[in-house]
């Protein structure tokens, strides 16, 4: 139970780092920090998911096959994302299919670039100090984490069903 409570600490904080690296990016091309979002809590699970697989990965593999991994995996994660939303709850948050060098419109060259670097420096700059973090809230997360859990689940399950329930209509 202690492994999950962990990597849930990493996919939650790495989720709120991603809507705020989003957000950013979002103000600095747009002049307004949000953009829609799958959920309503300011979490991007695609950021957290990418981020705690390298972190869980990063102490088990070489360096040199680890680095590939840094591209591949947020790409992929960052693929298949666009996939389920657009297939299963016709949703795109994003189109590269105007990028150079675009897989079906989900990702691009470019932005898997940036997610290598964003990776590189995730693993070798911030885990240091979240893992610090977390020991420092060990015994307090075993609460609020168990809380944290619960919204989230809740924010998951009702955005699907309206997802899911507004895809029914648009059907009919």
């Amino acid at each position: 139970m202690t492994t999950f409570r962990i990597l849930f600490f990493y996919f939650i904080v790495y989720s709120f780092l991603g809507w705020i690296i989003e957000g950013l990016f979002n103000l600095s091309k747009n002049g307004k920090f949000t953009k829609p979002n799958f959920l309503k809590l300011p979490l991007k699970p695609m950021y957290g998911f990418a981020s705690t697989i390298l972190v869980v990965l990063a102490p088990l593999i070489p360096m040199w096959l680890f680095i590939p991994l840094c591209f591949i995996i947020p790409s992929f994660i960052e693929y298949l994302s666009a996939y389920l939303l657009d297939r299963f709850l016709d949703l795109q948050y994003w189109n590269y299919e105007h990028k150079s060098y675009q897989f079906h419109g989900y990702i691009c060259l470019e932005f898997s670039c940036y997610w290598l670097l964003l990776s590189l420096l995730l693993i070798f700059f911030v885990q240091p100090y979240i893992s610090t973090l977390y020991m420092l809230l060990a015994k307090a997360w075993v609460f609020v984490g168990a809380f944290i859990f619960l919204i989230v689940l809740w924010d998951f399950v009702t955005t699907l069903l309206k997802s899911t329930h507004r895809c029914k209509n648009m059907l009919s």
